[in-house]
């Protein structure tokens, strides 16, 4: 079985028909060397990915921890 049809039978898809200014997908796929659909895959993760750390940033000096910088730094080590 082809790689990109097995992994469309784990995750889930929908086909979308969307307009997009030519000028901009032309200079999307120029930095990489993926298709158009990978290309808009990957700028809608990093447009999650952004959101979620927007998220979180919102939530900055609002969560209390139990532990200190110093010892969280330690515990990585």
């Amino acid at each position: 079985m082809h790689g990109g049809r097995m992994k469309n039978l784990q995750e889930k898809t929908q086909k979308i028909t969307v307009n997009l200014p030519v000028n901009l997908i032309n200079k999307t796929m120029a930095y990489n060397d993926k298709s158009m659909t990978e290309t808009i895959r990957e700028a809608l993760k990093q447009y999650n990915h952004a959101r979620a750390c927007d998220a979180l940033m919102a939530l900055r000096g609002k969560i209390k921890f139990d532990l200190t910088y110093e010892q969280i730094k330690e515990d990585r080590e």
